[in-house]
């Protein structure tokens, strides 16, 4: 399954004497998730946050991963299962010629 994750600021400010090694570590986190294709792709928002999109075979594991980022306390999070639009589109395709069909 994948899911839109999108991370916004949060009322916890990063602590400035530990905000270049927290940005180090989040950057190695992210390297190690795009490679083991566990996260597609991952773009930052100007002003601060980002989003992903992440691949994952449970809400749980979702979550998992979330807590094991470096900066999560420092973040809200949006999290959205997003699906494939052809399929999905085929099955609206589908409800509506069975809708016609009544």
């Amino acid at each position: 399954m994948k899911y839109l994750v999108i991370a916004k600021p949060g009322m916890t400010p990063i602590p400035p004497e530990h905000g270049a090694d927290l940005l180090k570590a989040t950057n190695d986190w992210l390297d190690a998730k795009l490679a083991d294709g566990s996260i597609d792709v991952t773009y930052n928002f100007f002003g601060g946050g980002g989003f992903a999109i992440s691949n994952s075979d449970s809400h749980e594991n979702v979550l998992a991963n979330l807590l094991s980022y470096p900066m999560y306390p420092f973040f809200e999070w949006e999290v959205k299962p997003i699906l494939d639009r052809e399929e999905s589109l085929e099955q609206y395709i589908a409800f509506y010629q069975r809708l016609g069909s009544m």
